[in-house]
């Protein structure tokens, strides 16, 4: 029973010790991640073209519910993020009356690729998280969405420039 009560102490030591370091949710101090500098909108990165969302949750203290509303904001800031890319869609597209088509399907394309990708805990206890939607992914899910073929097959062979348009405008 001691060991126990000592091992727990010896973690609990460690574990709070420092406090001075933003950590990763997972509890490993790490260096402010590129992605929070790089904001919510499209971007380009090494790895590819993305759409991304950052949200933050300050104020809550457990930590389930603040990743929760962390991950709620972030999927919120993609979808304002979706939403741009689908009006630069629309605009590139033949009929401008196929805007709401446009519109529904972008955000289920976006809806089936989307993923929260990362968590940073800063030192006050704020939590910030990252949604993305990797474009590439984005043209893969868009040729399966229901609606209409044509504007879908507009939709499709304008992404790259629609992105580009979105991004431009950060």
């Amino acid at each position: 029973m001691r060991t126990v009560v000592l091992t727990a102490a010896a973690a609990l030591a460690l574990s709070c010790g420092g406090g001075s370091k933003a950590v990763r949710a997972g509890g490993a101090p790490d260096a402010t991640p590129s992605w929070l500098s790089e904001g919510t909108g499209a971007i380009r990165a090494e790895g590819g073209r993305k759409l991304q969302g950052v949200g933050v949750a300050s104020g809550v203290t457990n930590e389930r519910v603040r990743r929760h509303q962390a991950d709620g904001a972030a999927r919120e800031q993609l979808q304002g993020a979706v939403d741009a890319l689908a009006r630069a869609l629309a605009k590139a597209g033949e009929s401008p009356q196929d805007g709401q088509a446009v519109a529904a399907m972008a955000r289920k394309a976006a809806a089936q690729v989307s993923a929260i990708h990362d968590h940073w805990v800063t030192p006050n206890g704020d939590e910030r998280a990252l949604a993305v939607v990797e474009v590439e992914d984005f043209k893969k899910a868009l040729q399966g969405v229901d609606g209409d073929e044509r504007v879908r097959r507009e939709m499709f062979a304008n992404v790259d420039r629609a992105f580009e348009q979105v991004a431009r405008a950060r």
